[in-house]
């Protein structure tokens, strides 16, 4: 029994998954690579792989040391421009673990799916769109808990905890004396005050269907937030905005912190 194996086909199919793989670590480790220099690594790896099949030592030591150290080193380090050897190490990993849940996921929508068009090129495009965006997703939810920080505010006696997120996008501030404000919603800003009612000052703010809205706000005792490594930064009678919409649709935060609170 034997097969017959078109190199044409074999470069082809390698060269379609192999540039996916490589978009798909270009985006995790943020490489500036453009689609030229992930074409080039993505033929060189391919090409490697049919000159194994060319001389039968795809299945040796040799051709298995070549595909899995070699090939797949040359072709990161071509395709994603990397030079430090310990980023190489990492994205060499990454393309293992990548080319691995690509493969299941292909083998699922292989099963689920059925197309007109060639098929490995249609399921390998799907497979490589619901990876993505699962990636894309988790690198979202990575991003956010990495910037949500433990914070205590503190009101007349009072104080609450809550989880803030620092926005470096609020560029929020009051109009008067530019003062940066960060944001509770109502709910947490009524476990902090109680019965009793601050004494607020308008701020303008603009945002995607309110151009022209006015937050109210109200001088807090202080802001105590606790930074990755540990340590405390502490903000005396920081302004605090108060919104009645949900920050967090997850309930991630309860708040959102002015990035100059931390400076």
């Amino acid at each position: 029994m034997y097969y017959e194996l078109y190199l044409d086909v074999l470069f082809l199919e390698n060269l379609l998954a192999d540039y996916l793989l490589l978009s798909l670590l270009k985006r995790i480790l943020k490489c500036p690579a453009g689609r030229l220099r992930r074409l080039a690594g993505a033929a060189l790896g391919s090409a490697g792989v049919c000159g194994l099949y060319l001389f039968a030592i795809e299945s040796a030591f040799v051709g298995r040391l070549l595909i899995y150290v070699i090939f797949s080193t040359v072709m990161v380090k071509i395709g994603l421009g990397i030079r430090d050897w310990r980023t190489c190490g990492r994205a060499v990993i990454l393309l293992y673990i990548s080319s691995f849940l690509l493969g299941g996921i292909f083998q699922w929508v292989q099963n689920q799916v059925k197309l007109p068009l060639y098929p490995f090129a249609g399921f390998t495009l799907i497979s490589y769109w619901m990876l993505s965006a699962c990636m894309g997703w988790l690198m979202e939810v990575r991003s956010r808990l990495k910037n949500i920080l433990e914070t205590e505010v503190g009101f007349h006696g009072r104080k609450i905890l809550v989880k803030g997120l620092l926005d470096t996008g609020n560029q929020l501030r009051d109009p008067i004396f530019k003062k940066p404000v960060c944001i509770l919603t109502a709910n947490r800003k009524r476990e902090l005050c109680g019965e009793e009612e601050p004494m607020y000052q308008m701020v303008p703010f603009h945002s995607i269907g309110e151009q022209n809205g006015m937050l109210p706000a109200f001088f807090a005792d202080y802001l105590s937030i606790r930074r990755k490594d540990g340590s405390e930064k502490r903000v005396e009678r920081p302004l605090i905005g108060i919104t009645k919409e949900p920050l967090s649709s997850q309930k991630e935060y309860d708040m959102i912190l002015h990035p100059e609170v931390l400076d």
